[in-house]
């Protein structure tokens, strides 16, 4: 269980790289070359390009585990470069670079020559706003929820369910005989007998329904679809308390 817990935040990292080597996008228009990377958009205006250099020479920083799966995407440093921030896909040679007063900026479009051409496009065109180089970054999952007082409510009362669920067994757990009756036919005879310990499946059941419907349910807040995230962490509290009223009929 502690590896589990602690493979957590590396599977969320691990995820999270993933999601941005497979959604890595370049926008241009008169204003501005905006990057799209997992959750962050990286905005460069087309009036705060100085140049744009084609291959970035030799790097003198290497990618670690920490960038992986996407090793491309990274703050670097280069020869005659101190801040390079990479949103590419190849190594830095094969990379474009467009300078601004804040740092540079290397990019790997899929048609090099087609990029720069639009690129001069819309410059020639003149900016209709004056953006400043700047990076957003979507407001997280976790902030949301914590400003929904609906889903912190339904949240909290799934936790205390897991908790009362286990609470339930483990406190006349020692005192139950090691054999115990389960089922009983339409005559009243047993015919399910198993052994105390697979009461526990109950509580699991409590807390499997509550774990799964909480991620999905967060996925839904999420992309603001509170009330989809509504029925399913309702719908893990509906099973906790039918798996509680199981749970009290099997003890004797």
């Amino acid at each position: 269980m502690v590896l589990i817990l602690a493979s957590i935040p590396v599977a969320l990292h691990l995820a999270y790289r993933t999601w941005g080597a497979f959604n890595l996008e370049y926008w241009v228009n008169r204003d501005a070359v905006t990057v799209r990377w997992a959750g962050i958009r990286q905005v460069i205006p087309l009036a705060r390009i100085k140049r744009i250099i084609k291959g970035g020479g030799s790097e003198l920083s290497k990618p670690g585990m920490a960038n992986w799966p996407a090793p491309y995407v990274r703050q670097s440093t280069a020869l005659g470069m101190l801040d390079v921030r990479r949103y590419a896909t190849r190594p830095l040679a094969e990379c474009l670079l467009l300078e601004t007063d804040q740092g540079v900026f290397a990019l790997s479009p899929a048609n090099p020559a087609a990029f720069l051409e639009t690129v001069q496009h819309h410059y020639s065109l003149g900016p209709a706003h004056d953006l400043p180089v700047m990076e957003s970054r979507p407001m997280p999952c976790g902030a949301q929820l914590l400003q929904d007082g609906v889903a912190l409510i339904l949240l909290s009362i799934g936790l205390l369910g897991v908790l009362v669920l286990f609470g339930a067994l483990m406190i006349p757990y020692p005192n139950l005989p090691d054999a115990l009756t389960f089922h009983y036919n339409a005559a009243g005879i047993p015919d399910s007998v198993r052994t105390k310990n697979s009461l526990f499946l109950l509580p699991m059941i409590g807390a499997l329904a509550y774990v799964v419907n909480g991620v999905w349910g967060g996925w839904m807040a999420c992309r603001r679809q509170q009330l989809g995230a509504y029925l399913l962490w309702g719908g893990a509290i509906t099973v906790q308390v039918f798996t509680f009223f199981a749970l009290l009929s099997l003890i004797p």
